[in-house]
Parts: structure tokens; sequence; C-alpha cells
């Protein structure tokens, strides 16, 4: 290969890695007598399936992966679960259910970390604070995803714990050959779906790639996904406790339940590519990800008072009670998600060693919520006695009576209400970049440049029907409960609701609510701008770069002035400066060594920024201002990472220490001014940036996918383990302005472990999956350590078989959550449940193609 044959192949190589793409060799074949090889342009990885471990070191930062071998390798249907494999990530639970909704990086959670999706930015985000939804995307699309501990100058600032890059399948991965991948699978569940909405669950799956026209130039990739799940969560709760002599005695409910789901994905997705002179590569991309989810949660127990005689014999977690009263209602959840994203770019090669490339891409995002919130029906003066000394708490009801339906009478002091939540979000996304001589591959000074410009266009829109019966109207569980219902055996928390809110609609005073003060539009900018240099020696190489963030954005909502609504419009623009530093040294061909210096940011939240605020009057007239802060600065965060990498045959191994320092965390404090006289003129109690966070933390991962030097059949054995130790602190600011420190930050887990075992023998292919979590802070906080609350430890034992039958089929057998765990909070003194939800196992079987 010529000089400038290299040159050229390290420039395409730079851009490649820099936009998360791989290169590619051309695919013509030479003889060897023909020494002239064409030279590499930005087209596919060199293989449809990249290893990690490959991926882990061309990378410029420090990055860990999963690719979609190691996906099919395990019952995970959604990009949610798949990441919970990689160290230093976890899954994070959606809307207090058991599904993977989002994830924490590092314990940061999703609202620190950003994402993109062949290169476009992804902002799927939760309604109102900035958190990708990741349970959307189909683990079938995934061809590999990186996380990136470590950012480089041209990523997404908004990344304190990470940035996750998800790339699709490319039409010249593997070179010009076809390639197919189809899937099916059906199963069930210990808890199948009930309350009319059980049945089968199951998932379908392909995706395709070729290439045609003159000398294999362009290319085309179709995928498609559709998914469906049907089961229920076991769930007990009690939410409230209070600490008396250094016991956790129950003052609030304690109920049990079911969680009905109900949940539908849909995805397809395709990209025309076209590679040229082997100077260009270009390509088109389509996708639409659609989610249906129906959540259906009805629970019943007693509420119990703490106070004076109410509660009698207490010992070891266990009490009498009570002057209780029975409760029970449903919560009815109806969310729509669908996505829609199309992207487009072109790689050139201007000159031996360098490339411009250019992206673009539009997302339209839409996500509706309507929630059915009825009052409970209640039945008073209850005795019995309750047990919250174990795994799940549990209330026994002695009362005559509690079981008849006809007993319970619905509480008319306050409205049921129907809530409708809909978010529409425009996402525009321009970049260009630059890149001189800065990959891994080249020698010597290298460059790289770019810009880009990424506008969200939101509108979020809320508002609420309430029903209210007229005063002196009586409503019994019975009117409305299928007959024969009974509350001893729960049969009552299965009952179809639809008879109670015909009841309502046609006996209830009907109120509307436009809860003017939640909507707004938004329209942000983030105009983006960065240079780094890079010098690459044999055995080393040096990056130092800086970019800068200008973030501007026009907000109308409406704010609420002593009971009259007004119309409020809202400007501002800030910058961020951010350096960036990072250095690799190869101590020897296997061993490198790793260091980083990096500054990101994190956004305000929508609902801290974006919303309206309401004024009232003190007693002496003076204004009161409650809500948002549109005058918000970013969370900020300095990181450092030492990290060693050790590469073998097959495999590598790798251990890292880290430390983020996070300023300008948003905490609602009351600030007041005063006159001269010592009086408040004007109180406000909204957000300030007056919060601080760190986390120190260890990841270690050891993989070798075979053990090929064992000696027969021992030759299929694979091994994968990681380990990550995090140590939060989070100084939280109360409203008043007094601190407490919290030993951990919102989702941050105290330590995380993947172990996974494969074994490949002839048409066998078996794979065991232990996920294990430590404690973990949810992130709701107490003016005390006893009011925080937890999640506990937790692990998940997966396992599937795989039978070859030949042709590119295969057979296979799954079954999840073989450890049955519950999901469960705890709080108090003691660490007794708050709340506990549980799915099951689940089994299914099915059968792969691939081509």
């Amino acid at each position: 290969m010529s000089i400038t044959t290299k040159s050229a192949a390290w420039a395409a190589s730079a851009l490649a890695l820099g936009l998360g793409i791989e290169p590619a060799a051309a695919q013509t074949t030479r003889s060897p007598a023909e020494t002239a090889v064409e030279a590499l342009v930005v087209t596919g990885n060199r293989e449809v399936d990249t290893p990690s471990d490959t991926i882990k070191r061309r990378a410029p930062g420090i990055v860990d992966s999963i690719t979609a071998r190691d996906i099919a390798r395990l019952p995970d249907t959604t990009l949610a679960e798949a990441l919970d494999r990689v160290v230093g990530v976890s899954s994070d639970k959606f809307t207090q259910t058991s599904e993977a909704g989002s994830t924490t990086i590092r314990g940061f959670d999703a609202r620190y970390n950003s994402m993109d999706i062949d290169g476009n930015p992804i902002w799927f985000t939760s309604q109102n604070n900035r958190g990708a939804q990741l349970a959307i995307f189909p683990a079938s699309i995934v061809n590999q995803v990186n996380v990136f501990k470590t950012v480089t100058p041209d990523q997404d600032a908004n990344a304190v714990g990470g940035h996750i890059s998800l790339r699709t399948l490319r039409a010249f991965d593997g070179g010009s050959k076809p390639y197919l991948s189809l899937g099916a699978r059906v199963g069930a569940y210990d808890q199948d779906g009930s309350g009319g909405q059980g049945g089968p669950s199951y998932r379908f799956y392909g995706a395709g790639k070729t290439t045609f026209g003159v000398d294999g130039k362009f290319g085309a990739v179709l995928g498609i996904d559709s998914q469906r799940t049907r089961n229920f969560d076991r769930y007990v709760a009690v939410d409230g406790y209070s600490q008396v002599s250094g016991t956790d005695q129950v003052n609030g409910g304690v109920y049990q339940g079911k969680y009905d789901k109900d949940i539908r994905r849909n995805a397809i997705y395709g990209k025309l590519e076209l590679r040229a002179n082997d100077r260009l590569y270009a390509f088109a991309s389509a996708n639409v990800f659609d989610e249906h989810t129906k959540q259906y949660l009805q629970r019943s127990g007693v509420y119990i008072y703490q106070t004076s005689g109410r509660t009698t014999d207490y010992s070891d977690g266990k009490a009498n009670f009570n002057k209780a009263v029975g409760q029970t209602k449903e919560y009815d959840y109806d969310i729509k998600r669908q996505a829609k994203v199309l992207g487009g770019g072109v790689d050139y090669q201007l000159g031996a060693r360098s490339v411009l490339a250019l992206r673009g891409n539009y997302t339209d995002y839409n996500y509706d919520v309507d929630l059915r919130y009825p009052e409970t029906f209640q039945m008073s003066g209850l005795s019995g006695s309750y047990d919250v000394s174990g795994d799940l708490p549990s209330a026994s009801v002695s009362t005559t009576g509690f079981g008849d339906p006809a007993n319970w009478v619905y509480r008319n002091s306050s409205a049921s209400y129907q809530q409708f939540q809909r978010l529409s979000d425009k996402v525009y996304a321009l970049r260009a970049d630059y890149d001189f001589n800065s990959s891994p591959a080249a020698r010597g000074l290298g460059l790289k440049a770019g810009t880009g410009w990424t506008r969200l266009d939101r509108d979020y829109d809320q508002q609420q029907d309430n029903y209210k019966l007229p005063t002196g109207m009586t409503l019994r569980l019975s009117q409305v409960a299928p007959a024969g219902s009974s509350l001893s055996n729960n049969s009552a928390m299965e009952n179809d609701w639809s008879a109670f809110w015909s009841y309502m609609k046609s006996n209830g005073v009907l109120t509307g609510d436009a809860q003017a003060t939640a909507d707004y539009r938004l329209k942000e900018d983030v105009l983006s701008g960065y240079a780094n240099v890079s010098f690459t020696g044999d055995r080393y190489r040096l990056l130092t770069g800086l970019r800068y963030e200008h973030t501007q954005f026009d907000n109308d909502t409406a704010d609420v002035v002593n009971g009259a609504t007004k119309a409020a419009a809202r400007h501002r623009g800030y910058g961020n400066w951010l350096p960036n530093a990072q250095a690799s040294f190869d101590v020897t061909e296997k061993l490198r060594l790793r260091a980083a210096f990096t500054k990101t940011l994190a956004r305000a939240d929508f609902s801290d920024f974006a919303m309206g605020r309401t004024t009232t009057l003190d007693s002496l007239g003076n204004p009161v201002i409650k809500g948002t802060n549109p005058n918000l600065d970013p969370r900020q965060s300095t990181n450092y990472d030492l990290a060693a990498e050790y590469y073998f045959q097959g495999g590598f191994a790798s251990i890292g220490v880290f430390r983020k320092n996070l300023h300008k965390e948003t905490f609602t404090q009351r600030t007041q001014q005063f006159d001269a006289g010592g009086i408040a003129v004007l109180t406000e109690e909204v957000p300030l940036n007056t919060g601080a966070a760190r986390v120190s933390g260890l990841e270690a991962s050891l993989v070798k996918r075979r053990f090929e030097r064992l000696p027969g059949a021992l030759k299929g054995l694979g091994f994968s383990a990681n380990y990550t130790y995090l140590d939060g602190r989070w100084d939280v600011v109360f409203t008043d302005g007094s601190r407490r420190g919290v030993d951990g930050l919102r989702n941050q887990p105290r330590w995380l472990a993947n172990l996974a075992v494969s074994y490949d023998a002839g048409p066998l292919d078996l794979n065991l999956a232990w996920r294990l979590r430590g404690r973990t802070f949810t992130g709701t906080f107490g003016t005390s350590a006893e009011k925080d609350v937890w999640i506990d430890t937790y692990e998940q034992l997966d396992l599937q078989a795989n039978l070859v039958v030949g042709h590119g089929v295969r057979l296979f057998a799954e079954a999840r959550n073989l450890t049955d765990q519950d999901w469960s909070q705890t709080t108090g003194a003691t660490d007794v449940v708050s709340q506990a939800v549980n799915p099951g196992r689940s089994y299914f079987v099915g059968v792969k193609y691939r081509y």
C-alpha cells in the first residue's frame, strides 16, 4: 500500500471512528502481483458482527459495547434491557412496573446522558426531563451499541454519565455479500395478563442487507420488529411508616394488587447507501418506532393510623390494629409513543489525508398519556393485624363483611379525574465535520473540527376532566362491580372499571381544568463548535480539544397571578466552554493505559424551567411566587478517568477508576427579599442551582469468547463478567435552605455485576446470564435518612438454549427471571418494604434463521 493510500485510509478511519462508524476495505480482490490496493472508504464494518473487544480497542476513549451477536444469546427484547448487561450501566423501571424504560450510566440517570442513532441525535425524552426512553427501541435494531464513558469533543456534551451510540446494520458491513437474519418466538409468563389483557406474548423480527448496481456501488438495508407482551406484576405497597422508639410502624396504607400490562411495539427501519470512486459515501435512512402500552393497576388494603390506641401489641414488625379504613381503587394508564426518524449524510475524501462529513436528520416524536384515576371506595371500622417483617408486607382483616362490595362506599370528598397529556417534539439537526489525519491508524499530527446545530420544537399540553357526585348521592362498590365479586379473594380488584366511569359520567358533575401552568411551547436551539488536535505515535496517542455549546430558547407558557391566567413569554441564552484531554499508551502490544480529563453538562429538566408559575399574596399583600425558574444554568461536571486494558486472543480484561464532580445541581428553594423594616416584600419558591454531587467508581471486565486451548468439548466454553462499584454523595438542599447529604444519586446503585457463561458444542449452544444489582437510591429523600427510599439488592437469572438444525436455522428455548425475585423499595430505620413488584418468570420458544 502506498503512502498516499495509507494516508487516505487513516483519514477515512478517523472520520469513521469519530462518527461511531467502522471503516471497511474496498471489496476488490487482488492477486499478489497487484501491489496497489484501493483506498479505504467509509462504508461499514469489516464484519457484520464486530467483537466488543475490537470496538473497545479501536475507540478514541473509554468505551464499552454490546453487539447483535451478544444480544441474540439472551432473551432481551428492548434496548433498555440489553444495556443492562454493559459494565457501569443499569436499567431503570418505567412507571413503577417491572419494565425497563431508561438507563443510568455510572450512577447518573438518563436525564444526565445523551444518545444518537447512526450519528443522529435522539431526544426521545420522558415528558418533562431529558432522559431518553430506550424501551421504544427493539433489541433487534442493534448492530452494535457503544457506551462512551469519556466523550470526545465532537460528541454531545449533555453526557455527564456518558453517551450512548446506537449503530444499526449497514449495507456494506461484511463486504458486498447479502445478509439476512430472521426470528420469531412465542411464550407465556407465570403471571399472564388478567382483567381482559391476557393472551399470548410473541415477537417476530427480521433484518437484511444487499448491494446492487454497477460494481455493487449501491446498498440497501431493511428491518422490522413486532412484539407484544401481556402479563401482570404482583404488587404490594405500604405508603407510610412512622419511627417509634427506633422501630418502623405502619402509619398509612398496606395494599396489595395486580399491575396488568399489555405492551405492543412495532418498528421498521431502512437505509439506501452509495459508495463511489472510493472517495464518496452517502446514505439516506428512515426509521419508525411505535409503542402502545396499557397499564392497569388495581389495589386494595387497609389504611392504618399510627395514633394512640389504634395499633397495639407491636413486636418485630407485627401489630394488631383497630379503627382502620379499607380502601380500593385503580390506576389506568394508556400510553402511546411514536417516533419517526429521517437521516442522511455524505462523507467525501478531500485529499490524501482529509475527509469532510455532512449529516442531517429530522425526528417527529409524539408521547401521549391518558390517565384515569378514580377516588377510592372505603369501608370503616376494620380490625385485624399486619406483618411487615418479611419480604412482602401483608395485612389481614377480622371484621365481618369485609369481602362484601356492598359495604364499600365511594369517597366523594374529592373528584375522580381523567388526565390527558400530549407531548409533540420536532427535532432538527445539522452537522459538518472535517478530519485530517487523526485516526488511531495515523501517525503524527492530526486535526479534527466541526460545527453542529440542533433544534427542539416542543409542544406540551395537559388537561383534566373532573367528575364529582352531587352531595348526598351514595355509590357502593357493588353497583359497579361484577356480580359475585368479593374483596376477600381480591376479585373486585380485577373489576372492569368501565362501569364505574359510565356511572360517573352519567351522574357526576363535570368540571374541566385546562391546567394552564403545565402547558408550554418551547423552541430550544443548541449551536456547537469544536476543535481537537491529536498526535499519534507507534505506542501512544494524545488528544486535546475544546467544545463550545451555546443554548438558546424561546418559551411560551402561562402564569396564574392571583387566580387570573396570563400568557408568559421567556427568552434566554447561555454558553459553555468544555475542555477535553485524553491519552493512551501501549505498555506492550497487549497492554494499553488510558487517561482522560473532560468537562460535560446536563441541561435543566423541562419541568424546572419551561412550565408556568403561580403567584399569590401573603397576609400583607406581598407576592409569593411558586413554580419554575427560566434562569437556571445547566448542571456541570468535571470528570477524571484512568483505565488499563489487556487484550488477548478472543477477549480482553480491563479495569478503570473514575471521579465525577457535579455542581449547579437544581433543588427547589425558598428565597425572600426584605424591605428596610425587615418585612418580606417578595417570596419565591423555585428551582435554584444550589446543590452538588460527586461519584467515584471502579469498573472491571473480563471477556473470553471461547477457551480454544482447553481439551476436547471444553473448547466450546465462553465467559464474560463485569463489576462496577459506585460511591456517590448527593448534597441536597431543602426548601428552607437547610442541607443534608445522601449516600447516592437518583437511581444510583452501590454496585453492579454481570456474569455470563456460554457453551457452544456442535449443534448445541447454551447461554446463562446472571445479573446482580446492589442497593440503589431512588432519588426520594426526606429530612432524615429514615425517610429516604431505596431499592433493595436484586438479581436476575436468564437462560437460552439453541439447537442448530441446519441451513442457518436454529430452534431455541429461553427462560427469563428464573430467580423470581421481587423488585423491592425499602425505607425507614430498618429498611422495611414500601413497595414491591414482580412479573414472575417467563418461558419462550422460537426459531432463528441467519444467512
